[in-house]
C-alpha cells in the first residue's frame, strides 16, 4: 500500500489525494479501502480547509454563503455542513431560461457555480440546447452536462474536462478492480470492449461516460460499441421530459414548448419506438462479433436484465470472457418488476462470476462500490455526511446513523464539491466490515426520501434561513 506519510506534510498529503486519488494510491482499489480512519479524516478535512479557501473567492455563491455565516474556514468536518449545497441547486434557475432559450442569463447563472467565468462567452447565436452545449465544448473549459429533466427541468453541472479525466482514471480503478485484487492481474486481462446501448454524443451526464470509456477503459473509438453513432438531442430529451412531467401532474394544457421544438415531436416518437428493436439487432451483432472478447458494460439494472432476455430468447449463454466486468448503479426504471434471480440471469448470460453495485450521485464524481458482504464503501475522496432528514442538521460521525445522504467531492476544483442530496441511507461508522475494508460504510437499501414520503421531499438548506435566502437570490439575479 503507498505510504500516505511519503509527503512532507498533511497540506502536501492531502493535495497529492485531491489532485489524483488514483496515483496517490497506486492505482491500486484494495489500497484505497485499506487506509484507516483516523489519517483519511485529517487529509479530508485538510482537501475540504483547501477548496474552502481557494473557491470561496471564485465560487460567487460559495462566497455569498460564507460570507453570510461568517465562515472562512473549519475546526472538524461537520462544520462544512452549512455550506453545503442542495443537489437541486444546479437546476434552481427561473424554468423561462431554458423555455426561451436565454443562453446567455443561462452562463451568468452557471458562472456563479464555478470559478470560470462564462459570461464573455457569445451564444447569441444559440438556438437550441444542443446549439449552446456545443458552443460551451468548443470554447470553454468545462464539460456541462444535464440531468434527465424528469422533473421537468434539466440541471446542468459545470465540471471542467481537467475534473472528469481525473474521475475517467480513478474510475479506472474502482470499476475494474474488486477488494483484494492484484492491479497487475486486472491491468493484463487483456483489453476491454465498452459497451454504450444507446447515443455516442450527447450533454446528458451518462452520455459524457463515453469520453471516459474511451480514454480510461477500452482505450479507443473502435472498441467502444454504441448503438446510435450520432448526437441525442437534449432538446428532444427536455421536450420529451417537459411532456412527461406535465402528464403526471395532469397539466399538458399549460405546457409551454417553443413551436420549433414541438415540430421535433415526431423525430423523438420515431426514435422510442424503433429503439427496442433497434437495441436487439445491436446486442444480437454484439454477441457474434465480441463473441468470447473481454467486454465492459455498466447499465441500469432492467437494462441489463432486458439485454439478458435477448440472450436468453436466441438460446445464448456464457457469451463473452469471464474476465468481462458489468456493472450497474442504477435503479429499477418505469416500475418494472425485476426477478429475483436477475442477477443470476445476467451473470449467466455474459459469463461472469459476479455483477458490480455501487451507489453514486450525478453531482459528486464518485461511485461507491458495494463488497461482498452488501455494504457501499465510500472511496477516500468524498467526504460522507448523515443529516436530520427535515432539519439538516449533522448527525454525530460515531456508531450507528440514518438519515439524509450528503457528501462532500474533493476532488472539485472548479466548483464546491459540497451537496446535500434526496436520498436516506444508514452509516455504520465504527463496525469493521467483514470483508477487509477499512472505510466507512453504508447498509444496503438506501433509498429516495421522496419514495418514502410518497412523493414529497423538501430539503431543509443546514445554512441559516436568512443566509440561504439571500444567497438564492443572488444566485437568481440576472442584472
Amino acid at each position: 500500500m503507498p505510504d500516505i506519510e511519503a509527503k512532507s506534510d498533511p497540506a502536501s498529503r492531502a493535495m497529492a489525494l485531491c489532485d489524483d486519488p488514483a496515483a496517490f494510491f497506486g492505482h491500486d482499489y484494495t489500497a484505497m479501502m485499506s487506509i484507516e480512519r483516523e489519517p483519511l479524516e485529517a487529509l479530508q478535512l485538510e482537501g475540504i480547509r483547501h477548496r474552502l479557501a481557494t473557491l470561496r473567492g471564485k465560487v460567487a455563491m460559495l462566497g455569498k454563503l460564507a460570507d453570510n455565516q461568517g465562515m472562512d474556514d473549519i475546526g472538524d468536518l461537520n462544520a462544512v455542513v452549512p455550506l453545503l449545497f442542495e443537489h437541486t441547486m444546479y437546476k434552481s434557475y427561473p424554468p423561462s431560461l431554458l423555455e426561451n432559450g436565454r443562453f446567455r442569463d443561462i452562463n451568468l447563472f452557471l458562472s456563479k457555480l464555478t470559478s470560470i467565468d462564462l459570461t464573455g462567452i457569445d451564444v447569441s447565436q444559440c438556438r437550441s440546447i444542443d446549439d449552446w452545449m456545443e458552443t460551451m465544448d468548443r470554447e470553454s473549459p468545462l464539460m456541462i452536462m444535464h440531468s434527465s429533466g424528469t422533473s421537468g427541468t434539466m440541471s446542468f453541472l459545470p465540471v471542467s474536462k481537467r475534473e472528469w479525466d481525473k474521475f475517467g482514471r480513478a474510475l479506472r480503478v474502482t470499476f475494474l478492480q474488486n477488494f483484494g485484487d492484484d492491479p497487475a492481474a486486472v491491468e493484463n486481462g487483456g483489453e476491454f470492449h465498452a459497451i454504450y446501448p444507446y447515443f455516442r454524443h450527447g450533454g446528458a451526464g451518462h452520455v459524457r461516460m463515453c469520453e471516459i470509456y474511451v480514454n480510461h477503459i477500452c482505450g479507443s473509438e473502435e472498441r467502444l460499441h454504441t448503438a446510435y453513432p450520432g448526437r441525442m438531442s437534449s432538446d428532444l430529451l427536455y421536450m420529451g421530459a417537459k411532456i412527461r412531467a406535465a402528464q403526471a401532474k395532469g397539466q399538458l394544457d399549460r405546457l409551454k414548448i417553443s413551436p420549433a421544438l414541438l415540430a421535433r415531436k415526431a423525430e423523438l416518437e420515431e426514435i422510442q419506438a424503433a429503439m427496442p428493436e433497434h437495441l436487439m439487432a445491436f446486442f444480437t451483432e454484439l454477441a457474434e462479433t465480441l463473441k468470447g472478447k473481454r467486454i465492459f458494460f455498466w447499465g441500469a439494472q432492467n437494462l441489463l436484465y432486458n439485454v439478458t432476455k435477448i440472450g436468453h430468447e436466441k438460446g445464448l449463454k456464457h457469451v463473452f470472457s469471464p474476465a468481462s466486468v458489468i456493472g450497474t448503479g442504477g435503479d429499477v426504471k418505469d416500475g418494472m418488476v425485476m426477478p429475483d434471480d436477475w442477477k443470476e440471469q445476467v451473470c449467466d448470460f455474459v459469463g461472469v462470476d459476479r455483477i458490480k453495485m455501487c451507489y453514486g450521485m450525478s453531482e459528486v464524481l464518485g461511485l461507491h462500490n458495494k463488497c461482498a458482504n452488501g455494504h457501499y464503501h465510500f472511496v477516500p475522496w468524498v467526504v460522507p455526511f448523515v443529516l436530520d432528514p427535515d432539519t439538516s442538521e449533522v448527525l454525530p460521525r460515531e456508531g450507528v446513523t440514518t438519515g439524509r445522504a450528503a457528501f462532500f467531492d474533493l476532488g472539485a476544483e472548479t466548483r464546491w464539491g459540497g451537496f446535500i442530496t434526496g436520498d436516506e441511507y444508514t452509516i455504520h461508522w465504527d463496525e469493521p466490515c467483514g470483508c477487509g475494508a477499512k472505510t466507512v460504510w453504508a447498509e444496503d437499501g438506501i433509498q429516495r426520501l421522496s419514495v418514502k414520503r410518497g412523493g414529497d421531499d423538501k430539503i431543509s438548506c443546514a445554512a441559516t434561513e436568512g443566509a440561504h435566502k439571500d444567497a438564492m437570490s443572488f444566485l437568481n439575479s440576472f442584472e
